[in-house]
């Protein structure tokens, strides 16, 4: 009888261990609230599996964690510059775009295919490693409380709109200005500013961020500070993605769709960081099979448009963007604040511009090299 129970606990064991052992898990790389709970567990429903979410708040950060080899991670969510790099340090694997049902050129928004123009043409062949997940544009937000602060917003946002952030003789008295906190993304506004190429390596760059950065004083460096001081009032304006504002428009909007009440905004120049982020499988993925399936499952019109409702930023598809941006003049659609007012601010800040055109520079990857010199240079003027 012994015996017997021994051998029914063993199969028993056996069973259950190979049950859970058959649950494959996918093993992503992401932003912090980047994508939508909901999706994932559709997902993980739909193929019986596993989704397993590490976060990671920077694009160095995604490099470091998938070349150290330490988590074997399936998928990765960098942005444009960095998915460059890895596929310089061969961290990625080149995607078979059949096995994508979902994927295909035309049904992403002129936006982002002029994006992918662009990087196909800098680096031949780099648009066969990523799939596009959300994008964007970089700007100045700004505190609405003070008419001569307006006053000059309103006669430099089609002159020379950069100024705004490194030229205090055109700015009221005791205007206070911040600076996103990272090197890379204060040398951009510089050169922008100085009319200089954000992608070039040369002294000439290097000199001029030097000089605007010690001829600048910034009441306030950081990240996510920025859009909250901004929207407090204890800033008067800062250099951010504009995502940061979206984030806090999304929250004065909660439980309201009066646009006018805000008491800040954003300018958004022609001349900006234009961004892609994107999806991406390892070189040493583990599980390629689900890989595809789930960057096909995020592909899938429905799927991105449940998605992007929940993430707030702005979907590379055609289709998910009508779908966003006709909810509210839809009478068959309930009414629903959060909802009428995303596809207010998508169709706002991210309207759609002929011909392939957008807003904004894509950002290149440079040399450790040229890096290091911006970053001290960086450093330095911070002190």
């Amino acid at each position: 009888m012994k015996k017997i129970f021994s051998f029914i606990f063993l199969t028993i064991s056996i069973i259950v261990l190979t049950s859970c052992s058959s649950r494959q898990r996918l093993l992503v790389l992401n932003w912090g609230e980047y994508i939508s709970d909901e999706v994932v567990t559709k997902f993980e429903d739909t193929y019986n599996c596993d989704v397993v979410m590490s976060l990671a708040d920077s694009n160095e950060l995604f490099y470091s964690k998938v070349k150290s080899g330490t988590t074997v991670y399936d998928i990765v969510v960098p942005s444009d510059y960095m998915v460059e790099k890895m596929i310089d340090n061969d961290l990625l694997q080149e995607l078979d775009l059949t096995r994508l049902s979902n994927y295909s050129y035309d049904k992403f928004l002129p936006g982002v295919q002029g994006i992918l123009d662009d990087l196909e043409a800098r680096k031949p062949g780099m648009t066969n490693y990523f799939v596009p997940y959300f994008w964007g544009t970089w700007g100045i937000m700004y505190n609405k409380s003070n008419p001569a602060l307006l006053d000059v917003i309103a006669e430099q946002e089609n002159k020379d709109p950069w100024a705004l952030l490194f030229d205090r003789s055109i700015l009221p008295s005791n205007t206070r200005v911040g600076m996103y906190e990272t090197p890379r993304y204060a040398y951009s506004a510089a050169m922008f500013y100085n009319n200089l190429d954000i992608n070039v390596e040369s002294e000439e760059n290097l000199n001029a961020f030097r000089e605007t950065l010690d001829n600048t004083h910034f009441d306030m460096w950081g990240t996510d500070t920025l859009k909250k001081s901004v929207a407090a009032g204890n800033l008067d304006l800062a250099f951010m993605w504009t995502g940061d504002f979206l984030d806090m428009l999304y929250t004065e909007l909660e439980d309201s769709t009066d646009v006018n009440s805000l008491n800040f905004d954003i300018i958004i120049p022609d001349k900006t960081i234009a961004f892609m982020d994107n999806l991406v499988i390892t070189k040493k993925a583990r599980n390629v099979d689900l890989a595809y399936k789930f960057i096909d499952f995020l592909l899938d019109p429905e799927n991105a448009y449940l998605n992007a409702s929940v993430v707030g930023y702005c979907t590379p598809l055609q289709a998910t963007y009508d779908m966003i941006t006709d909810y509210a003049s839809d009478p068959s659609n309930p009414d629903n604040t959060w909802l009428t007012n995303f596809a207010y601010a998508v169709k706002t800040y991210y309207p759609i511009l002929p011909n392939k055109e957008y807003k904004g520079t894509v950002l290149a990857n440079i040399s450790r090299e040229y890096l290091n010199e911006l970053t001290n240079i960086y450093n330095n003027a911070k002190v």
